[in-house]
């Protein structure tokens, strides 16, 4: 029964995620994920992070980084380059949920009592192994045993 559910939660987060990433495309995608990764990262590392300078300076380098995106984006859009834009931003958004399913959908529901583990998910953990290696090390090796 665990299995269906997994399952389940896997495809509507696929057809989430492609639905995100072909409508936003993959230079609002990507700018938005960057603005979100540079923000922590430069917000961590400033020297001078008391009191509200940490969120002055995430919402600062976020908003910068996003304005520049939109910028670009301007450009892609004049030259009409709007579908490729939508493809890759689906193909973006199927490496998100490739990444999320291995790295976070998938281990969840590892440690139930039900310890059977389904197609989809040996699928997924060996496609993600085989694709993303530096993720081997976190990623649980499920294999698929028919019974």
């Amino acid at each position: 029964m665990l299995n269906i559910v997994v399952n389940i939660i896997l495809f509507v987060l696929l057809v989430i995620l492609l639905y995100i990433g072909f409508y936003a495309g993959i230079i609002k995608s990507f700018f938005a994920v960057a603005a979100g990764f540079f923000a922590i990262v430069l917000a961590e590392n400033y020297p001078y992070q008391s009191g509200i300078n940490y969120y002055f300076i995430f919402a600062a380098v976020a908003i910068i980084i996003f304005l520049i995106g939109l910028f670009i984006f301007g450009v892609v859009k004049f030259f009409y380059l709007s579908i490729f834009d939508k493809l890759a931003g689906a193909c973006l958004g199927i490496f998100i949920w490739l990444v999320l399913s291995a790295n976070v959908v998938i281990p969840a529901f590892s440690n139930s009592i039900d310890k059977t583990d389904s197609q989809t998910i040996s699928y997924i953990s060996n496609l993600s192994e085989q694709v993303l290696p530096i993720f081997g090390n976190y990623v649980p090796n499920f294999k698929f045993d028919k019974k």
